[in-house]
């Protein structure tokens, strides 16, 4: 049996759609008795409504760039958390920065805290609240920074790596990912691959920073649009998904 894990935005989610193309593939695939695993930065009831939208049936979704695994019936197997203290560092860090606001993702849901002036450039979630009230939060498993600036939010997550050793910093094009030190999605991968039996050849296929560390681990494969160090990582360039999974 292989188990293919693939990237979602910009790797098979690219330009607003699912090509049918992939679509097929990812069916030929589990037909085949193979497993499919969608892995994202996104939180679970983002990614759900393009999972209902297309059909797809993954195995397993590894979420918020590996802190939370779950299984093809949505049964978490593991999840992994900012502590505390850190995050309400991290959090107070980033108000000072500007008025993008921050997404948090925790295990049950995802609120935004605003800027001093009530601004966000987080999409519409679960509830907002003011920097004051953070205190309240628990079990953080993501915080999100948006600005439509790449060198700004690569600079960033360079300045939060240093600054915070207890958190790992992606920077996935506008969007800045902050995890649990040591939460990448290839520790998840890694995890499926002690725990699942039977599995002769694992796939991973991804275009950003936080899917570096599982090409570089598993041999992996990446877009013609994928980052220049994922490129200059990757075993290969395919032009998508399906031609990936049609490889014998």
């Amino acid at each position: 049996m292989k188990c293919a894990v693939s990237d979602f935005d910009r790797t098979l989610y690219i330009d607003s759609c699912i090509s049918a193309n992939n679509l097929n593939a990812i069916g030929a695939w589990q037909a085949a008795g193979n497993r499919f695993i969608i892995a994202t930065g996104r939180n679970e009831s983002s990614v759900r409504v393009f999972l209902e939208k297309y059909s797809i049936k993954p195995d397993a979704l590894i979420l918020n760039n590996g802190a939370i695994l779950l299984d093809g019936t949505g049964k978490e197997l593991f999840c992994r958390t900012i502590d505390d203290h850190t995050a309400r560092e991290v959090l107070w860090y980033l108000h000072g920065l500007g008025e993008e606001g921050s997404g948090v993702s925790m295990r049950g849901g995802k609120v935004n805290v605003l800027s001093s002036s009530g601004a966000t450039t987080q999409k519409t979630c679960d509830g907002q609240i003011s920097i004051d009230q953070i205190h309240c939060l628990k079990e953080i498993v993501q915080i999100h920074r948006r600005r439509k600036d790449v060198p700004w939010i690569r600079e960033l997550c360079a300045r939060l790596n240093d600054r915070f050793p207890k958190i790992s910093a992606y920077a996935n094009v506008w969007n800045g990912d902050i995890v649990a030190k040591g939460v990448n999605k290839s520790a998840a991968v890694e995890w499926i691959a002690r725990h699942w039996g039977g599995i002769d050849e694992i796939r991973v296929i991804g275009d950003s920073a936080n899917d570096l560390q599982m090409i570089k681990d598993y041999n992996g494969a990446t877009l013609r649009n994928g980052d220049s160090d994922v490129r200059a990582a990757a075993s290969m360039i395919v032009e998508d998904v399906a031609e990936y999974l049609s490889m014998p």
